[in-house]
C-alpha cells in the first residue's frame, strides 16, 4: 500500500498534465538509501521522496506530530488539522527552521494500525509487563515506562522473530499491510485498538528549487492530485483492512480488545511525555503540541454533539 501512494499520484499527475509533467517513482533504496532521502533531496541529488515523517525524529524532534501521534490524532481529525487547522503551516515551518530546502506535500494516510500480534492475549496493562515487543518512536518510550521490553527490528525480521519466540509481540502496520506479511501464520492473537498509531500520515518532500521552477498551474496540479491520492489511500486502506480483519478471524486468529482502563492510562502517559518534551524543547515542538491539543478538544466536542450514536 505504501509504495502504491506515490505510484498512484505519479500516474494522476502524468495524465492530468497531458504529459507535461512526468514523475518517475523508484522503489526504496534504488537511488539512495531510505535514511538518506531527506538529505539527498535537500542537496538536489534527487528531486523528491515519499516517506513517513516520523523517521526524522533525530533531526527534528517534532516530526512525529506530522506522521503519527499515539492516543491522539485519528485519520479525519489529523487531516482536518493539517489542511484547515494550521498543521501544514507548522509542518513546513519545522523543515524551514531546521534548514531544509524542502517543500512539503501530504500524500497518503492510513487508518489505525494493529496494536499487537502475539501468542498470548494482551487486554490489560499487567499483560504487557515483561513483554518482548517490537515498536518504535514515542510509543516505545511510553511502553518502556510500563516495564515492556521494547526492541526495534526491520520488517524482514519480524515474522521469523515472532515464530521463534525472539519476540512475544509486535506491531507493524494496518490489517491490509500486515496481511501481506502473514503474521497470522505465527500469532494466535491480534490486539486492538491501534492506540500507538490511530492514524499514519505520509508525505512527499520536494526540493524547493525544483518546486519553484514549475509554473503555477503545475504546482496547483501537484497539490490537488496529492489531496486526491490521500483520500484514495485512506478509503482503499480502510476497505481492504476490513476485509483483512475478517479474513484473520476466519483463519482462527483471536481478536482481543484492550480494556478502557489500560487505554486511559496509556493515553495519560502519552500526554505526560509530550507535555514534558514540549516544556524541554519549546519552539516549534511546543507550538505544534499546543495546536494539536487545542484543535483536538474542539474536534471532539463538535463531533460528540453532531454525530449520532451507532445504534446496532
Amino acid at each position: 500500500m505504501l509504495h502504491q501512494m506515490p505510484v498512484r499520484w505519479a500516474e494522476d499527475v502524468n495524465k492530468a498534465s497531458g504529459g507535461r509533467l512526468q514523475i518517475e517513482v523508484h522503489p526504496a533504496g534504488a537511488l539512495v538509501g531510505a535514511p538518506e532521502v531527506l538529505d539527498a533531496t535537500n542537496t538536489k541529488t534527487i528531486d523528491g521522496y515519499h516517506t513517513f515523517g516520523g523517521y526524522w525524529i533525530g533531526k527534528m524532534p517534532a516530526a512525529p506530530f506530522f506522521s503519527a501521534v499515539p492516543m491522539t490524532l485519528e485519520p479525519f481529525m489529523h487531516l482536518v488539522w493539517i489542511y484547515e487547522g494550521g498543521g501544514l503551516d507548522l509542518w513546513q515551518r519545522m523543515y524551514d527552521e531546521a534548514g531544509y530546502n524542502v517543500k512539503i506535500l501530504p500524500l497518503g494516510i492510513t487508518h489505525p494500525e494493529i496494536l499487537a500480534w502475539s501468542n498470548r492475549p494482551l487486554s490489560k496493562i499487567e499483560d504487557w509487563r515483561g513483554l518482548k515487543y517490537r515498536t518504535v518512536g514515542w510509543w516505545a518510550e511510553i511502553l518502556r515506562e510500563n516495564n515492556v521490553a521494547v526492541t526495534t527490528l526491520p520488517a524482514a525480521e519480524l515474522y521469523p522473530s515472532l515464530e521463534r519466540g525472539v519476540l512475544d509481540a509486535l506491531e507493524f502496520s494496518t490489517p491490509y499491510n500486515d496481511q501481506v506479511l502473514a503474521f497470522n501464520e505465527v500469532a494466535k492473537y491480534l490486539a486492538g485498538p491501534g492506540m500507538h498509531q490511530p492514524a499514519t500520515l505520509f508525505y512527499v518532500g520536494i526540493n524547493k528549487d525544483s518546486w519553484n521552477a514549475l509554473p503555477d498551474d503545475l504546482k496547483a496540479l501537484l497539490e490537488t492530485t496529492a489531496r486526491s491520492t490521500t483520500l484514495w489511500s485512506w478509503s482503499k486502506d480502510f476497505n481492504e483492512s476490513m476485509k483483512a480483519l475478517e479474513a484473520f478471524e476466519k483463519a482462527g486468529v483471536n481478536l482481543v480488545e484492550v480494556d478502557e482502563a489500560t487505554q486511559q492510562k496509556l493515553k495519560e502517559d502519552t500526554w505526560a511525555l509530550l507535555d514534558k518534551r514540549a516544556q524541554e524543547q519549546g519552539g516549534i515542538f511546543a507550538e505544534t503540541w499546543q495546536s494539536i491539543k487545542d484543535f483536538r478538544a474542539r474536534f471532539v466536542d463538535y463531533e460528540d454533539f453532531m454525530m449520532p450514536i451507532r445504534i446496532e
